[in-house]
């Protein structure tokens, strides 16, 4: 084989690797989402080293690692969380109540656990008195801004500014319980007794009054182009996980979850 045919060859084989990785970095790029995280113990938090923790975070890079998927984990309030998985596509959010105003906004992938929300009082507090949603209106309520629990008060007739206080984050949210600023809060079960935790709160300090919902969470992917292919891609890696035990076993880690029941 003459100099020049070699030449040739092995330009053509650096220009067939070139396009080789190309198209490697555009299929990453198109399959590479953004997860979007609330600081909400045990679902997803920043650990000691400021790394993502938690049961939705660990079944979250279960997902993508069985779904071929890359992701940047960003941690936001949950205001900030909803809005941009409603204008933004390639968002993955990774623990979101599956309510029905919600229903055609996302893709959902689970349900991933159940969600159980009350209002709480003060266990010193026996003076308020709220075993019903109407009785409640009595008082004045704390509640994560977009939050379920907030959008189930609203629809039962509490007004803002009125009856409920708005709050960034769930830790705001009972220190307003806890100064008394307000009488009660609207909260996840879950959530409340992990938040308290690490406040180093004794979740006996608090008990229910009137139920607000129970319903179950799911992971919720963004519309956009491509995005029922990538959906049904998620959710049968999904179905793999919940058959072989995965799910189950990551919950177990995890003593505050509720299992979702059914699918």
């Amino acid at each position: 084989m003459s100099r020049r045919s070699k030449l040739l060859i092995g330009l053509g084989l650096l220009a067939a690797l070139g396009c080789a990785n190309w198209a490697h970095a555009q299929t990453s790029s198109a399959t590479a989402l953004t997860v979007l995280l609330e600081p909400v113990p045990p679902f997803s938090y920043p650990d000691a080293n400021g790394q993502a923790a938690g049961y939705a975070v660990e079944l979250m890079e279960e997902l993508l690692r069985r779904g071929g998927l890359s992701h940047q984990a960003e941690f936001n309030s949950w205001a900030g969380i909803y809005q941009r998985a409603l204008s933004q596509p390639g968002i993955l959010v990774v623990s979101m109540a599956r309510l029905p105003e919600r229903e055609s906004q996302f893709h959902w992938i689970g349900p991933t656990a159940a969600r159980k929300a009350y209002l709480y009082r003060l266990k010193s507090r026996p003076d308020i008195q709220a075993p019903t949603l109407e009785a409640a209106k009595a008082y004045r309520i704390a509640v994560v801004r977009d939050d379920a629990a907030e959008r189930t008060l609203l629809a039962n007739g509490f007004k803002l500014g009125k009856q409920l206080d708005r709050s960034p984050d769930h830790a705001a949210m009972l220190r307003k319980l806890f100064i008394q600023r307000d009488e009660l809060i609207a909260a996840n079960s879950s959530v409340v007794a992990a938040v308290m935790e690490k406040m180093g709160y004794d979740f006996g300090q608090i008990e229910p009054q009137a139920k607000l919902s129970e319903v179950s969470l799911y992971m919720g992917l963004s519309k956009g182009e491509g995005s029922q292919a990538l959906a049904l891609k998620l959710q049968v890696a999904w179905d793999s996980m919940r058959k072989d035990g995965t799910v189950a076993s990551i919950a177990a880690r995890h003593p505050y979850v509720v299992q979702a029941m059914t699918d």
